[in-house]
């Protein structure tokens, strides 16, 4: 299922809740179950008899797929992203060391995309593009065969289990749903799970309360540090944080646009002027932190937005702020538009509202994959900008040689491109977490950087690194632009992102530091 994805991905989707809502939700206190807090797993849960420890990563021998293990192998050839091998495990794993967690299994759930947020997306973009339930849960259970098959679980195997959920994730980024966000966390309790891999149906309150239950859950929407430290260790991230991704929009708004002419503008009137900045957002509490981060870091260059304009992503006033808020934009001489947390729908109404208004500037902006970026107005989007990176052919993308190998036969979509990075991900904390597993453990595997070195270059998702207090692998991005003429390698349609300044990667460690300064960005 597409997901976001905030601009990894690359960025990966960061939705907002602008699909029309049905009906009104009203939350009776008496109807929310009660909080289940989760326990505190110790040796005095685990069956008696030693557990075997792992081996150490690289050692000699022969890992459980055959591949011949020493220092610095992976445990699959096929991965840029795989921890370093280890020789095949047998032992005492502890049996139930966890809930979801058994002497064999390790129990995984998706909570299922609610049917009307589904039809509302296919108003936008294809079944083909977005997915389906059903094609989600294939592509996942094609994925976990195959990782279950290579990877290193020491004597257990992970399991899916799916529901039908009572919560809609369009309405929880909207700030309602609550109770049914509560609900099916408790759902996911039920069914044992040891942890949620939802795609895009992680949601901040939904995965709020799965921490309250115990359980393991993966943000597409890269919040706050404070956030995943208050939920440690269940809460982790398949996106850029949010504070480092907002220091690196920061500095290259900073260093390579603040102060120079807006020469990328569709309106050549702009190309001689210098930069005026107008900033959106959407207002929501899981971006206000975001963009306080945001802002302050543009001041520390020297540079203020002429206009800032949160907008509602409430479904009954979208459409209506469309027209407004590109009205002010360019009554207040903005060159260009800002919008580093924007998701892929919104940008579609922007864009239709600027070129109503014959508007055309310079659109910074969260970037996601060429299929849905060619749905924006093309004339407006040729002047769109943003961290991400270029994409690969599909037959190159690392999810899809995956999937072949494991269905050789089976359909592969672009979809399943945000399913196998986020069980990628898991499968990797899985290995480094080691026999005895438990939340703690989860997040020991995390830190774990001798299992867990840096990614290989090249990678379809760019840089992953690991280490204490990470809760998001990625680690450096690259600048991007939209060329609306250059076929795309993963559809073959017109439209897809390329490198600006020779594909240069830059560190979200050093907030960019190797990124020229006041140099216009080389994106032709």
């Amino acid at each position: 299922m597409a997901a976001n994805i905030l601009n990894n991905r690359h960025s990966k989707l960061r939705f907002s809740g602008f699909i029309i809502v049905l009906a009104a939700l009203v939350v009776v206190l008496l109807l929310i179950p009660p909080y289940h807090q989760p326990q505190s797993y110790t040796s005095a849960t685990v069956p008696s008899g030693n557990i075997t420890p792992m081996p150490k990563p690289g050692s000699p021998g022969r890992t459980s797929s055959g591949i011949k293990c020493g220092p610095g192998v992976r445990q699959v050839p096929w991965s840029h992203y795989a921890p370093i091998c280890e020789p095949a495990w047998h032992g005492n794993n502890g049996g139930a060391t966890s809930p979801g967690v058994t002497a064999k299994t390790i129990t995984i759930d998706y909570r299922q995309i609610a049917s009307t947020a589904l039809q509302a997306f296919y108003a936008f973009l294809p079944a083909s593009v977005i997915g389906t339930n059903s094609k989600v849960i294939q592509a996942m259970n094609v994925y976990i065969k195959l990782f279950n098959k290579d990877y290193e679980l020491y004597g257990r195997h992970v399991v899916l289990k799916t529901f039908i959920p009572k919560g809609n994730f369009v309405q929880e980024l909207d700030g309602a749903g609550t109770a049914q966000a509560q609900q099916d966390a408790l759902t996911a309790k039920n069914l044992g799970s040891f942890a949620d891999i939802s795609t895009i149906g992680d949601t901040p309150i939904y995965q709020k309360y799965l921490s309250l239950q115990g359980i393991i859950s993966y943000s597409l929407y890269g919040g706050t540090r404070s956030v995943f430290q208050q939920y440690s260790p269940y809460e982790y991230s398949v996106n850029k944080m949010c504070g480092s991704a907002m220091k690196a929009d920061a500095a290259v708004i900073g260093k390579s646009l603040a102060g120079l002419p807006a020469i990328f503008a569709g309106d050549p009137a702009y190309h001689t002027k210098t930069r005026v900045f107008g900033l959106m957002y959407p207002n929501l509490p899981e971006w206000q932190n975001c963009m306080n981060t945001f802002e302050s870091q543009l001041k520390a260059y020297g540079t203020t937005p002429a206009i800032v304009l949160p907008y509602s992503p409430n479904a009954s006033t979208i459409l209506g702020q469309t027209t407004s808020l590109m009205a002010q934009m360019k009554s207040a001489g903005v060159t260009t538009i800002v919008c580093p947390t924007c998701d892929f729908f919104t940008p579609i109404l922007w864009s239709n509202g600027a070129e109503t208004q014959n508007y055309y500037p310079e659109w910074y902006i969260a970037v996601y994959q060429d299929a849905y970026t060619q749905m924006i107005k093309q004339r407006e989007w040729a002047h769109a900008f943003g961290l991400g990176a270029e994409y690969q052919p599909n037959t190159q993308q690392e999810a899809y040689k995956a999937f072949k190998i494991a269905d050789p036969h089976g359909h592969y979509m672009i979809s399943d491109y945000y399913i196998y990075e986020e069980l990628l991900l898991f499968f990797d904390t899985l290995q480094a977490a080691g026999p005895d597993l438990t939340p703690a453990t989860f997040k020991a595997g995390f830190a774990n950087s001798e299992s867990l070195p840096p990614s290989i270059p090249g990678g379809s998702y760019g840089g992953w690194a690991f280490g204490p207090g990470h809760f998001s692998p990625f680690s450096n991005f690259r600048i991007v632009w939209w060329d609306r003429s250059k076929t795309s390698p993963e559809d073959g349609k017109p439209g897809t992102w390329i490198n600006c300044n020779n594909g240069t990667p830059y560190y979200y460690s050093n907030d960019a530091a190797n990124l020229p300064d006041h140099q216009q960005l080389n994106c032709f």
